[in-house]
């Protein structure tokens, strides 16, 4: 299963230096065979009391992890390896990992992807983080995902590639807006005026309730109001909503929730994809 634990790097002879991954920095090995001198590792990142890594498989699997990931979150280094994404962060949903870890992941190799989230410690405490996360390929052979966790009350991991986060939003779903604990929108992507006419001024403060086709309001409310209360994510496989112009479109929607510094929950973000060949549809509602 964890086969990135003994990742070998080897010299342009061929020798075997080393077995492993070097998180922090460089090191120097000199090759026995040739007496080259090699350089290993390229992972400096931060690996502090706010700062902590985790390397995850296609499959959704922990493979590796910092010390500072096992102090923050409260594991063992045993513990921790092999466990499911999911057990770390409960409030990603599968589909949405799904995204993230697989063969047609979303992810880059030249920038990060940021997001908001929550990580689960052992004890059960709840830690709101930045997740910055990007593919990472140790070799041709093998693909993996690398998550910097940053502890939200600190706001200095200042990498510029972090800038380019929304061009992940943009790939990974066909809109996505976001509302407070009580439903009321607070931003919306441009996919949004693009797909069903809506502009901010029309969607900033309104009752996300109000864009749905009067006969799902009811039931749609009822899961809206069970989940939030729980802080818990949840998927939305038909959604009949409303367009600019009183069309019917129907989407599928993902609810991910919005945690403040202190971790209390401040809404969703909620990913969407219109479901094929629902634009068709004309009826008025």
């Amino acid at each position: 299963m964890h086969r990135l634990l003994q990742l070998e790097h080897r010299c342009q002879c061929g020798k075997l230096l080393l077995k492993g991954l070097v998180f922090d920095g460089f090191i120097e090995i000199k090759c026995k065979r040739c007496e080259k001198i090699n350089q290993i590792g390229n992972l400096q990142l931060p690996n502090d009391d706010k700062h902590y890594v985790i390397i995850i498989d296609g499959n959704g699997i922990v493979v590796n992890v910092s010390i500072s990931a096992c102090n923050i979150l409260g594991y063992a280094y045993e513990e921790l390896v092999g466990l499911y994404f999911t057990q770390i962060n409960p409030s990603m949903p599968k589909e949405i990992g799904e995204r993230f870890f697989g063969l047609k992941t979303v992810l880059h190799e030249d920038h990060y992807f940021q997001i908001d989230t929550i990580h689960q410690a052992k004890s059960g405490e709840i830690i709101p983080i930045n997740a910055f996360l990007k593919l990472f390929k140790p070799n041709n052979n093998e693909q993996y995902v690398l998550l910097l966790a940053e502890l939200k009350k600190n706001q200095n991991f200042n990498s510029t590639t972090t800038q380019k986060s929304p061009k992940f939003i943009e790939n990974a779903c066909d809109f996505y807006f976001d509302i407070d604990e009580n439903g009321l929108g607070e931003y919306i992507s441009p996919e949004v005026t693009k797909l069903f006419g809506f502009s901010q001024e029309k969607c900033i403060g309104k009752n996300y309730f109000n864009f749905l086709a009067k006969h799902t309001t009811v039931k749609a409310k009822d899961a809206f109001e069970y989940f939030s209360a729980n802080r818990q994510p949840f998927k939305v496989s038909h959604e009949c909503g409303k367009d600019a112009f009183g069309n019917t479109i129907n989407n599928q929607l993902f609810f991910t929730p919005k945690f403040s510094d202190s971790g209390k929950f401040a809404g969703y973000r909620v990913l969407g994809w219109v479901i094929p060949n629902a634009k068709s549809d004309k009826s008025k509602v």
